[in-house]
């Protein structure tokens, strides 16, 4: 049977659109998030909004999680008023947020127990991209579940691939955004270099996106970059927080990430500034503070 009752948990940057595109797709959608406001302001669009995790997910047969970290992943699950307390058997919960693999794999294991099935399927797309389904799903679990919950996604998204086992999405995510930040520090850099050497921000925008060098990453945020606007797009918070978890199994698998750890201080720079809730690229004001001041090098 197609499935047609979904819950959103956690209605931010990224639980918004997913909840929005659910409901345009004519999928039921009930949501929750501690904030309120951000339930009340999908009501006109038909979510049914709840006072909890567990109330969200009673009647739902897919269950998306899309929250800030894996803290709060566990408190949603097993905390007071959690999915734990009312999951039965043969839903499906989709954890849409950057977890540590092994975390996953352990709450995967413990759900199958009470015949409930677990899938990390991360998302590669930011916010902006979001709220117009330009979003491709990594998933990891069961090939059958997967084959469950694909026509759903597909039609949010942009594509849909299944990684493979458990865990291996969520691995997949955390290699998608080591590359994602590695790129975001190499625009910082170069955009710096070009604009204290004094060219003009326009010319430089263009040549990059149109060259070799150019990255979804550059054309959807270089021009605010050079204007120096910060608006978050994802988030310094964030950002502090994937790099944390991508270190953190690197250093598990042995893995060296030597210019990941630098970046990693560039953020948490940013982070100590208190730029928590401005974009990532904001690391830019690091170096241009760092640069002194534009003069024409030529």
């Amino acid at each position: 049977m197609d499935i047609q009752r979904t819950a959103v948990i956690g209605l931010g940057m990224m639980g918004t659109p997913l909840a929005s595109l659910l409901l345009k797709a004519g999928y039921m959608v009930a949501g929750y998030d501690v904030v309120e406001r951000q339930m009340t302001e999908l009501v006109p669009l038909g979510l049914k909004p709840t006072k909890s995790p567990r109330e969200a997910a009673s009647g739902a047969e897919l269950i998306l999680l899309s929250l800030a970290n894996w803290t709060v992943v566990r408190e949603v699950v097993e905390g007071k008023n959690g999915l734990f307390e009312g999951l039965r058997e043969g839903q499906i919960i989709l954890d849409m947020s950057t977890s540590p693999p092994g975390e996953s794999i352990a709450m995967g294991k413990m759900l199958a127990a009470r015949g409930v099935e677990w899938m990390d399927v991360p998302i590669s797309g930011a916010a902006s991209q979001a709220r117009v389904g330009n979003m491709v799903f990594m998933a990891g679990g069961k090939r059958q579940v997967f084959d469950r919950i694909r026509p759903v996604l597909e039609r949010i998204g942009k594509k849909t691939v299944y990684v493979g086992k458990s865990g291996d999405a969520a691995m997949l995510k955390l290699v998608v955004n080591l590359i994602l930040y590695l790129t975001e520090g190499a625009a910082v850099e170069g955009l710096v270099l070009g604009l204290k050497a004094g060219l003009d921000p326009d010319v430089m925008y263009d040549v990059i996106t149109s060259g070799a060098a150019a990255s979804d990453l550059i054309i959807s945020r270089g021009r605010d970059m050079l204007a120096g606007r910060f608006e978050p797009k994802g988030q310094v918070s964030v950002a502090v927080k994937d790099m944390g978890v991508i270190l953190e199994r690197a250093k598990q698998l042995g893995v060296m990430l030597p210019v990941g750890g630098l970046y990693q201080q560039l953020l948490l720079q940013a982070h100590y500034e208190g730029w928590d809730n401005e974009d990532a690229t904001s690391v830019m004001k690091i170096y241009e503070k760092l640069s002194g001041p534009s003069r024409d090098a030529r």
